[in-house]
C-alpha cells in the first residue's frame, strides 16, 4: 500500500481493528462506574479526576502486584447482576469508539461473587451487557473466562468447567490471569488440564510477571495463546517453541511499561518478535487501569518501534488468525481489514 495516508489519531481510529487481550474490569469508563455505583448504593469520589486517580494506575508503578491493586474499586462495583450486564455493554461501546470491528475480553466471574451472586450468574451478567452492547453497535463482543491463579484450584476447576456451559452464547475461552511470579504455570496443569477437556481454548498469562519458563511450560500444557510472553525476548528456543505450536502472542506496551514487565520501550520486544516469526498482536490489557486505547497502542508503537501501516494490518491479521471464532467469522473481518488497507 502506499504510505500517503498520514498516521494519527483520525486515521488510526478509523482503520478496523481487533484486539483479543482486553480485561472487562480493566476497562470500564468512568461514565459506566458511576452508573454501576447507583445500582449497588455506592460512593465515588464526586470528580472524575478525583475517581481516575483511584482506577488508573501510573506510569511509576513498580510491579504488576501494584499495578493489579487499582482494580478493587472497580470489582467492588461488579457485584450485581445489573452491574456486570452495564460493564458488559460499556465495553462493546468503548470498543465500538476505537474503531474496532471484533474483540475478545476477558474477566473472572469468581470475583463478582462476593456479595452472593454465583459463578454462573456473573457469566450471564457480563453476557446479557454484551449481547445488548453488539446488538446497538454492531460489533461482535466475545467473552473469555479466566480463572485466577492465587485461588483454590477447586474453584479453577468450577470456572473452567461452567464457562463450557456457556460456549454457544458468547464464551470463546479459557484463561488463568493474576500473580504469575508467585503462582507459575506449573502450579496450574491439574486446572489447565480440566478447562481443556471443556473442548475451550486456552490462551495463558505467561512470560509477563514470570520467567520465560512459564510460556514454555504454557506451551507444552496446550495454550494456543499467550498473555504477553515478554519475557521471551532473549530465550531462542522458547520464541522457536511457539513458532512452531503457531501461538499467537497477545502484546500489551503500555500495561507492561507500568508493571516493569520490561524496562521501557527500547526493551519491547515488538520487532524481535516479529522478526523471529512469531504471530504478534497488539492489545490494550486494561483500557482504564492503563489510561489507554487500541489507537492509543499504534501510535505510541509507530512513534517508538517504528510500527506503519503495513505492520498495522500484519497484526490485526495475526489477530484475526488467532480468534477462537469460526473460519467464516475470520473471513469475513479479513475483507474489512484487506479493504481498509488498499485505500489510498
Amino acid at each position: 500500500m502506499t504510505q500517503e495516508r498520514p498516521f494519527n489519531e483520525t486515521t488510526v481510529r478509523r482503520f478496523p481493528k481487533v484486539e483479543l487481550h482486553c480485561h472487562l474490569d480493566g476497562s470500564l469508563s468512568l461514565p459506566a462506574l458511576r452508573q454501576m455505583a447507583r445500582v449497588g448504593g455506592q460512593t465515588l469520589p464526586a470528580s472524575d479526576a478525583a475517581l481516575r486517580e483511584l482506577v488508573t494506575a501510573p506510569r511509576d508503578t513498580v510491579s504488576l502486584i501494584d499495578y493489579l491493586k487499582r482494580f478493587q474499586v472497580v470489582t467492588d462495583l461488579m457485584q450485581t447482576f445489573e452491574q456486570l450486564a452495564i460493564a458488559g455493554y460499556d465495553m462493546v461501546r468503548t470498543a465500538h469508539a476505537d474503531g474496532l470491528i471484533y474483540l475478545e475480553t476477558r474477566f473472572a466471574p469468581a470475583i463478582f461473587t462476593e456479595q452472593g451472586l454465583s459463578i454462573r450468574a456473573a457469566i450471564q451478567g457480563v453476557l446479557d451487557g454484551l449481547h445488548r452492547g453488539s446488538a446497538e453497535y454492531g460489533i461482535p463482543v466475545n467473552a473469555i473466562v479466566c480463572a485466577m491463579r492465587d485461588r483454590p484450584l477447586d474453584e479453577c476447576r468450577e470456572v473452567f468447567a461452567t464457562a463450557a456451559e456457556f460456549r454457544d452464547q458468547g464464551v470463546v475461552g479459557l484463561d488463568f490471569a493474576g500473580d504469575e511470579f508467585h503462582h507459575p504455570t506449573s502450579e496450574l496443569t491439574a486446572a489447565i488440564e480440566a478447562g481443556q477437556a471443556t473442548g475451550l481454548p486456552f490462551t495463558l498469562h505467561a512470560g509477563e510477571a514470570g520467567p520465560a519458563s512459564n510460556v514454555a511450560d504454557a506451551l507444552t500444557l496446550g495454550a494456543q495463546r499467550i498473555g504477553h510472553g515478554v519475557h521471551m525476548s532473549g530465550h531462542p528456543a522458547i520464541i522457536a517453541q511457539a513458532r512452531a505450536a503457531h501461538a499467537t502472542i497477545e502484546t500489551c506496551l503500555t500495561s507492561n511499561l507500568q508493571t516493569k514487565a520490561v524496562a521501557d520501550v527500547a526493551a519491547f520486544p515488538l520487532r524481535e518478535f516479529l522478526e523471529s516469526g512469531l504471530a504478534v498482536t497488539v492489545n490494550t490489557d486494561d483500557r482504564t487501569v492503563s489510561d489507554t486505547t487500541l489507537t492509543q497502542e499504534f501510535l505510541d508503537l509507530h512513534a517508538h518501534c517504528g510500527l506503519d501501516w503495513d505492520l498495522l494490518t500484519q497484526v490485526t491479521l495475526n489477530a484475526i488468525d488467532g480468534a477462537f471464532i469460526a473460519q467464516d467469522q475470520k473471513a469475513g473481518l479479513r475483507e474489512r481489514v484487506l479493504a481498509a488497507q488498499a485505500v489510498d
